[in-house]
């Protein structure tokens, strides 16, 4: 993979795990009573780990959850993604000096950048329109 193409897909990537962070914070608010932009502005500055965790909670709380185990499994795989994404990837392989390993190392990064980036895009899409569906339930729209 080309420096343009990882950078692209790399962009890609970044901004489908900023809508699926959206994208819970719209659920969580839609589910959650009371008023809609207050429960939105309660998790203005939440991470995305913390607004996993309450949305889980509030999903549970009445025994009938709208994503699954697997969904929520996903979720945390999710954020452990977007965490190497935006802090880590590059680190590593900038500091390796040998031409030919900072290469491979890149090569190596690049692919895992390709895997992560169609598993995000999945639930990327999924969640959209778990989001549409949940604020029409609960008459957000």
């Amino acid at each position: 993979m080309t420096r343009d193409k990882f950078k692209l897909i790399h962009s890609e990537l970044i901004m489908q795990v900023q809508c699926i962070e959206n994208d819970l914070k719209l659920i969580y608010a839609g589910m959650h009573s009371g008023d809609f932009e207050e429960n939105l502005d309660m998790l203005e500055k939440a991470n995305l780990g913390t607004v996993i965790r309450k949305l889980r909670e509030l999903d549970y709380s009445d025994g009938h959850p709208d994503l699954s185990k697997q969904d929520y499994a996903l979720l945390e795989q999710i954020r452990e993604i977007r965490n190497y994404w935006c802090h880590q990837c590059f680190l590593d392989y900038v500091y390796i000096q040998d031409d030919y390993q900072r290469e491979r190392k890149f090569q190596q990064v690049a692919q895992r950048l390709s895997e992560d980036e169609n598993r995000t895009w999945d639930l990327h899409e999924h969640l959209q329109q778990l989001r549409n569906k949940m604020l029409r339930r609960y008459h957000r729209v």
